[in-house]
């Protein structure tokens, strides 16, 4: 376990066993001397500038502390808080037409447009953190790690991380780390994806000091107890029944897996459930976080939080933690394969076909444009309230949905990787209708050559305006910052993304929609099967499509 590997965090240890002035009696005389004895509150250091992939950090500097001054500035709350019938409530007999909290201060709002900053850690973790005043933080450790990382002897040792987050530390029981969250009302999880593995906590914004010491105790110093992983392992059959419900989900798995065969971006996303007991060990675990989980691989990204504060706490985390050392590792380029995956599901009546094409990935200067065109193209399904802004005048719900009564769902894809990405079309029917639905999509690819103005006007202000609504949503926005900075080093705004939509004309639609059909493309599908077409059948209309394109 990574307590064993490396020395235990004296101030991690602290910030993460509670509150007040008793945890402080408990602790202080078998900690007080792994630290200088420093009086008073301290102040994240920040000393100079340091650029990372172009960008510009300020560098905090470690400092160690009185850890009897630190426990007086951890938030109080009532860690063995059982619960009961609250017959001491001064509200119980109040109707629900009176207010209760009148009583409570209300500072005034502070109104200024919010600010993106960024700082790192002397150890190298990137810290970015925007505070847009809400009560509720958000806030994601992200890791560049991922199932795209694995080797064939690591097969699924990124899910089992998910499925073990959360649980004994060298700091905190499974018991009272779940107590914890449960007592101060927090919310999260663990989300192990293709390129990072992300940490994530939500929470009344005075409860940060707990939150992110918690969070980063459950990633530097997890026991991994052999009856704690044993009792994961029932997770992975679970989390592939939840796949397999999850039809559009399960298709773009399957999409992945056959678009990147036996390579990087297709490697599976679940752990396989035949290797678990065998292979799914504390110590298989714990090597593959030693590593992948260094500190340069790591962003901490926090919304609606102070900033000095954020980095201050963190600081106090890794202050006198040994960081894992940034081992260098093979990160092999993604290999396109394209190919075909058919799949029969006896219990399923409808049939679920994609195809999808590669792109060249975030990086690319095809983004904003594919971006635009997958925008263009829209969709959804067969049922939908309307209303603005739902895609109602995009191509596929103007020429498919609201022309074939048979297509339960048509929707234009686009999954967007570092240096990699698929996009395409999904459409969804009843499995006599496979050879339709398949002429249906490659007709709609037909069309790419061809956009008026006011369909692109649209899909552009589209685009630009569900960009700045999910920058709203405060999770959605700690997401895309950690993975921005993981896949680019960069955060794009939602401010400069849009500049960039705005410059996308007709010429570069039908340029990267060319470049896209030269592609070999993926196809597979998912459910009645019967009657789909067989994948050259695919391959050779869109072959000739793209031959008459090229001349």
């Amino acid at each position: 376990m990574l307590s064993r590997l490396l020395p235990v965090s004296p101030s991690s240890t602290t910030l993460l066993l509670g509150s007040g002035s008793k945890l402080a009696r408990c602790l202080g005389p078998a900690l007080s001397r792994c630290f200088s004895a420093q009086p008073g509150a301290a102040v994240a250091k920040t000393e100079g500038k340091s650029t990372i992939q172009g960008t510009s950090y300020n560098v905090v500097k470690f400092q160690q502390e009185d850890v009897s001054e630190v426990v007086k500035e951890v938030p109080h709350f009532q860690f063995y808080y059982i619960g009961g019938e609250h017959k001491d409530n001064k509200y119980r007999d109040v109707p629900l037409d009176i207010p209760v909290l009148t009583e409570a201060p209300v500072s005034p709002p502070q109104l200024k447009k919010p600010e993106m900053k960024f700082s790192v850690l002397e150890n190298g973790m990137r810290i970015v953190s925007v505070d847009k005043q809400g009560l509720t933080s958000n806030l994601g450790l992200f890791v560049h790690a991922g199932s795209r990382f694995e080797t064939p002897a690591e097969e699924g040792l990124s899910h089992m991380v998910e499925c073990v987050a959360f649980r004994s530390t060298a700091h905190l029981s499974h018991l009272r780390t779940i107590k914890t969250i449960e007592v101060l009302g927090m919310n999260g999880g663990c989300q192990a994806g293709r390129e990072h593995i992300m940490y994530n906590l939500e929470l009344l914004r005075e409860y940060m000091p707990v939150a992110s010491t918690l969070v980063v105790g459950n990633v530097l110093f997890p026991r991994l107890l052999p009856w704690e992983v044993n009792a994961c392992h029932k997770e992975i059959k679970k989390a592939h029944e939840r796949l397999k419900a999850d039809t559009d989900q399960y298709v773009s798995e399957l999409l992945h897996q056959t678009a990147y065969h036996n390579n990087t971006l297709g490697n599976a996303l679940l752990a396989n459930e035949g290797r678990a007991l065998e292979h799914f060990t504390g110590d298989n675990i714990r090597e593959f976080m030693m590593k992948h989980f260094s500190a340069e691989r790591s962003v901490f990204v926090g919304i609606n939080v102070d900033h000095d504060e954020l980095c201050k706490w963190l600081m106090r985390s890794f202050a006198e933690y040994v960081a894992i050392p940034n081992l260098p590792r093979e990160e092999a380029k993604p290999v396109y394969t394209g190919g075909y995956k058919l799949e029969e599901n006896a219990d399923m009546p409808v049939c679920n076909i994609a195809i999808g094409f590669e792109t060249e990935g975030w990086n690319s200067a095809d983004l904003v444009p594919v971006t635009v065109l997958q925008t263009l193209l829209g969709g959804g399904g067969s049922f939908s309230t309307g209303g603005p802004g739902k895609g109602m005048h995009s191509r596929l719900y103007l020429n498919v949905l609201n022309q074939n009564p048979n297509v339960e769902s048509c929707m234009a894809f686009n999954t967007q990787y570092s240096d990699s990405g698929l996009f395409g079309m999904y459409i969804t029917g009843f499995g006599q209708e496979a050879p339709r639905l398949v002429d249906i999509a490659l007709n709609e690819l037909r069309k790419l050559d061809s956009f008026t103005p006011d369909e692109v006007s649209r899909a552009k202000n589209t685009l630009k305006g569900n960009i700045f609504m999910n920058a709203e949503n405060s999770k959605v926005l700690m997401e895309d910052i950690g993975r921005q900075i993981i896949m680019s080093g960069k955060v794009v705004t939602p401010e400069e993304f849009a500049t960039r939509v705005d410059a996308v004309t007709e010429a570069d639609l039908k340029k990267v929609a060319a470049k896209l059909l030269r592609k070999n493309p993926t196809y597979v599908v998912y459910g009645d099967t019967k009657s789909a077409p067989h994948y050259e059948y695919v391959r050779t209309a869109l072959a000739s499509l793209s031959a008459a394109k090229g001349k």
